[in-house]
């Protein structure tokens, strides 16, 4: 009776802690700078332009790529802007997540047109932002 009782308070006491660390990476951003959201958005852009024109795009690969670009583009407006106003920042950031999100939308409707129309968006946007608020 005791074992099933220690055995218990331990199944009970290691589902607790897998479930606190669980939760405490999940809370934490992947990136933790601004620096950090646009490598991670120049990478991921530079390969899903390769992926979409792909004779047989991976389409899983793709949607998973661009689910957690949604995510980064959702933290860089989090950060403080390296120069400018916030107003600005705010608006920027907004912008630039309603045009990661076309770009989700277009992956999970397997629409390599979308993708590829939504990445050139981004692209041409780029310099909008930049001239406001990149650090020299």
């Amino acid at each position: 009776m005791r074992l099933s009782l220690k055995i218990g308070l331990l199944a009970a006491l290691a589902a607790g802690v897998a479930y606190i660390s669980g939760t405490s990476a999940a809370d934490e951003p992947k990136t933790k700078n601004v620096k950090g959201c646009m490598a991670f958005q120049n990478k991921v852009r530079g390969d899903l332009g390769k992926q979409v024109k792909a004779k047989d795009p991976k389409w899983d690969d793709i949607q998973k790529q661009t689910k957690e670009w949604v995510q980064i583009s959702q933290e860089l407006g989090t950060h403080k802007p390296p120069k400018g106003d916030d107003k600005s920042w705010k608006d920027q950031t907004e912008k630039y997540q309603t045009n990661v999100k076309a770009v989700d939308d277009a992956a999970g409707k397997k629409d390599p047109d979308g993708v590829t129309k939504g990445l050139q968006t981004i692209g041409a946007s780029c310099m909008g932002c930049h001239s406001k608020h990149r650090a020299k």
